[in-house]
């Protein structure tokens, strides 16, 4: 399931969608991700994920990105910047449930993240 909302990348993310294929992000025609759960990290609290970002443009980019179980919660609170064709190194983060969000947003082709666009797509 996908949800949209004005100026924000956002979709629902559930564990059966675990998978090594690319998703697209909604909002950006050239920015994939993918998740993968990493269960020997989990405790007993929370469970493990690793999600790695992939840059199909081809000039260097900038975002904003969040993960976040709450879907009122809307601040990206992470910046990434990747070159031409790179993809990112696994990033880790932990979740308190199986469903979560990944949100996007900020999208720019700055390295200073000036002159964001909302979707291109």
């Amino acid at each position: 399931m996908l949800i949209g909302l004005i100026g924000v990348n956002y979709s629902f993310f559930a564990p059966s969608q675990t998978t090594t294929k690319w998703k697209q992000s909604n909002c950006y025609e050239n920015l994939y991700y993918t998740i993968k759960s990493t269960p020997e990290k989990n405790n007993c609290k929370r469970m493990a994920w690793e999600i790695v970002f992939k840059n199909s443009y081809e000039d260097l980019i900038t975002f904003n990105y969040a993960i976040t179980e709450d879907k009122n919660d809307l601040l990206t609170n992470h910046r990434k910047t990747l070159q031409a064709g790179e993809m990112s190194k696994p990033i880790g983060f932990y979740t308190k449930i199986k469903d979560f969000y990944v949100l996007i947003d900020q999208l720019s082709f700055s390295i200073d993240g000036s002159n964001t666009i909302d979707c291109d797509y």
